[in-house]
């Protein structure tokens, strides 16, 4: 199982019409997030919290999914940014017996721009987004 981003409209009624299909104009591949265990041992690890992120803990919750809404995109992107300045650490922190520090940090850097693209296509289309 792969963690997704995902990019959704606001409906009327409060609703999320969730882009999908040729509605949703992203390149291939621009929505992987990376494998499920990095729930938790990545995005949701005490290493992201410990870097004050806020927002990728939330999104990838398991019991408490959050969104990031329209507004708050701007916020998200400063966020990714926040990332990318740890990524040595974040990279070291979190990687997995298989591989090295360097090979995961590439891993991270790849779904992170998959992640990035996502916030900024929704930020254009007036979106939000989340991730599952």
């Amino acid at each position: 199982m792969s963690l997704t981003s995902e990019v959704f409209l606001v409906r009327d009624d409060g609703d999320l019409d969730i882009l999908t299909g040729e509605r949703d104009r992203r390149p291939d591949g621009m929505d992987l997030a990376g494998p499920e265990s990095w729930r938790t041992t990545v995005w949701g690890s005490p290493a992201m919290h410990r870097i004050g992120a806020r927002f990728l803990p939330a999104l990838v919750s398991v019991h408490n999914g959050d969104v990031v809404g329209p507004a708050e995109i701007p916020a998200f992107l400063a966020e990714l940014a926040l990332v990318r300045t740890h990524m040595e650490r974040l990279a070291a922190e979190t990687c997995p017996p298989d591989r090295t520090a360097e090979q995961h940090a590439l891993h991270l850097a790849g779904r992170l721009n998959g992640i990035e693209a996502s916030a900024r296509y929704a930020q254009r289309v007036g979106g939000g987004l989340l991730i599952w």
